[in-house]
């Protein structure tokens, strides 16, 4: 889906139409969930401070999420999709793969196929969305995001060089700011740099990373679908541009991310035993803490609670800040009945 929180704003609410609309934490240290297209025209990004964003975009709409909603929206997207495959893998609220070698082996089949779910799920949910269609998981996400928004786009093995050669090495999975930085550094900057690199050197700066690696460059990805199989946990994650230092702050994205992570876990509804949370200092030093429930739950106030915990009396925060915050649950499972709220 294009813009997924946002849209649902402007859908909701006429006045949102054509104006920046910016979705997420608005405390003091929130953080931009999404970003309308309006509002990117302004430089504003997901996992941006809202700060930075209100000061890119002082005349923006600024929303806290609805995730009631947003989970109202992609259950009626997953069951149109649902008609036509019944191999499916959710990626989040807004975002999915699915199979559809059932409807036959070419690549004209699938086109035809995922057109017509394109049309459905845009009539049905007044949304635009943008799909794409490869022989694999990492070429239709290529796909789909160079055909953003509104687009659909199907690569077929005869483009699959022409598309990928010059895109940045970021474009593929797995290429954070640390791995791209010390792909830079052995000059390697474009997709095509990594598919002709020396496999050795590859290895001797990357180790096993190396030949996946090359193998994405080649557009090769053996990774199956995982529709039919159990989701093993579910994070959300934000690197700040800057390190931040206060603990108010701090506090307030990890809130952000566990109420992201309960509606995560509710969309998919499983529950979960484990919470976790991460944090990364400006100097790459990473810790995560943990704490195993008694019972599952996909309750949002239990999870944020949880993570605050472990925040608060778990972390040992200094005055250098940190440079990454994580919050995720484990030990899954599915189930058929859940605690209502009072109210």
């Amino acid at each position: 889906m294009d813009a997924f929180y946002a849209a649902v704003e402007q859908l909701d609410e006429p006045a949102y139409r054509g104006r920046p609309v910016i979705v997420g934490g608005l405390g003091p240290r929130g953080v931009v969930s999404t970003a309308s297209y309006e509002a990117r025209r302004y430089g504003v990004r997901s996992a941006m401070p809202t700060a930075v964003a209100r000061r890119q975009c002082p005349n923006g709409v600024y929303l806290w999420p609805r995730f009631a909603r947003y989970r109202e929206i992609s259950d009626l997207m997953t069951s149109i999709v649902k008609e036509y495959s019944a191999v499916i893998e959710s990626i989040a609220l807004d975002e999915m793969f699915f199979e559809l070698s059932n409807h036959g082996t070419t690549y004209e089949s699938a086109r035809v196929v995922a057109e017509e779910v394109k049309r459905r799920v845009q009539a049905e949910t007044r949304l635009t969305c943008s799909v794409g269609v490869g022989g694999n998981r990492f070429l239709a996400k290529i796909a789909s995001e160079m055909s953003k928004p509104d687009g659909f786009m199907v690569i077929e093995p005869a483009d699959v060089r022409r598309l990928l050669d010059p895109l940045p090495v970021g474009a593929m999975w797995g290429v954070g700011d640390v791995t791209e930085r010390r792909l830079h550094s052995l000059g390697l900057l474009r997709v095509q740099d990594v598919r002709c690199a020396d496999p050795d050197q590859l290895a001797r700066a990357f180790g096993p990373t190396a030949r996946r690696l090359q193998c994405l460059a080649r557009g090769e990805d053996d990774t199956p679908v995982g529709g039919g199989t159990e989701t093993r946990s579910i994070s959300r994650e934000v690197t700040f541009p800057t390190d931040v230092s206060e603990p108010e702050g701090i506090e307030s994205v990890v809130r952000d991310l566990a109420r992201a992570v309960a509606g995560a876990l509710q969309a998919e509804e499983l529950l979960c035993r484990t919470v976790r949370i991460k944090v990364r200092f400006p100097d790459f030093r990473t810790v995560s803490r943990q704490i195993r429930l008694p019972a599952g739950t996909d309750a949002r106030h239990v999870i944020e609670s949880i993570a605050v915990h472990l925040l608060r009396d778990r972390v040992d925060l200094d005055e250098c800040g940190v440079r990454l915050l994580g919050v995720g649950v484990g030990t899954l499972s599915g189930t058929t009945a859940r605690q209502l709220s009072l109210f």
